[in-house]
């Protein structure tokens, strides 16, 4: 069975994921309706408060019970539910066709966990690989869940990154803004920042979601290796010496450290992954830890 799929084996996970939601600080103004509350004044189904009057507002809106009385006027308010637009950007660069596991293989099911929980509250979620010209998919609704899955299956990887000339393309045919969620591992020779800064200008609320693979934080091997990039086909000789290895390790470490400076820096969510972590209660631990999902 493949590895998307066997998230419905387990229905106690199933119903973990529904009961999560992403975090998202700004929420649409579109009219669809789901199940995020944003307080605004004016028209909408639950009742939250009352405020004073100001010059402008709309008299319909004025509590005239309240006025009868206090003698003052007083505006009602009321929550609006609303749905979110949730991108799933999902980096399918060569880059991550390494590992063992695989990092494409664990950002697809991170990617099916967190698209489930977006299809759960009633967003609308689109699929976006990195890099690719083609449209996205999308998918709303619970019901769409299995469709979402097998769809994120056929994602297979492709290209060099350019996290940044993508997502200015995936901009440019939107007018709506929402949550954007980027699986990645980050490893963009341009920097993985600019991407994220454009997100970000463009009024996105952005989640990163790193993922590595073990030997990326600790290369098992000593001495003579031939090493291969793995987008470029670029070769290059090394031999690994201990020393090499702890410096290559506090790189990789300072690496990871940044990543997470960087996502403080900006108030946005961040969660990273090795791809052998469990995938279920503790992945769900992890995203909630880094505030991706709550």
């Amino acid at each position: 069975m493949n590895p998307a799929a066997r998230l419905f084996d387990d229905p106690d996970f199933v119903k973990k994921l529904a009961y999560l939601d992403l975090v998202a600080k700004q929420l649409l103004a579109g009219t669809r309706r789901g199940e995020r509350r944003s307080a605004r004044p004016g028209s909408g189904t639950l009742f939250r408060d009352h405020r004073s009057y100001s010059r402008g507002d709309d008299l319909r809106y004025v509590d005239w019970n309240v006025y009868g009385r206090l003698d003052s006027l007083f505006v009602k308010q009321f929550e609006v539910e609303e749905s979110a637009d949730v991108l799933l950007l999902l980096d399918r660069s060569l880059s991550m066709d390494h590992g063992t596991p695989g990092k494409l293989a664990f950002a697809r099911r991170l990617a099916a966990a967190l698209g489930y929980v977006g299809l759960a509250h009633l967003d609308r979620v689109e699929v976006l690989p990195l890099p690719g010209e083609e449209e996205g998919r999308s998918f709303t609704g619970r019901a769409q869940a299995r469709d979402l899955f097998h769809h994120l299956l056929r994602v297979e990887p492709r290209g060099e990154t350019d996290l940044l000339g993508a997502v200015r393309r995936i901009a440019a045919r939107r007018r709506r803004h929402g949550v954007a969620v980027l699986l990645s591992d980050l490893l963009d020779p341009r920097g993985y920042r600019r991407a994220v800064d454009y997100l970000l200008h463009r009024r996105y609320e952005v989640f990163l979601v790193q993922v590595y693979a073990p030997e990326e934080a600790a290369p098992p091997h000593r001495g003579p290796l031939r090493l291969a990039d793995a987008e470029t086909g670029r070769r290059l000789a090394v031999h690994l010496t201990e020393e090499t290895a702890a410096a290559y390790r506090r790189v990789f470490r300072e690496f990871c450290a940044g990543v997470s400076r960087y996502a403080r820096s900006k108030g946005i969510g961040h969660a990273r992954f090795s791809t052998d972590t469990p995938f279920g209660p503790a992945a769900l631990s992890v995203l909630s830890r880094g505030g991706v999902v709550r």
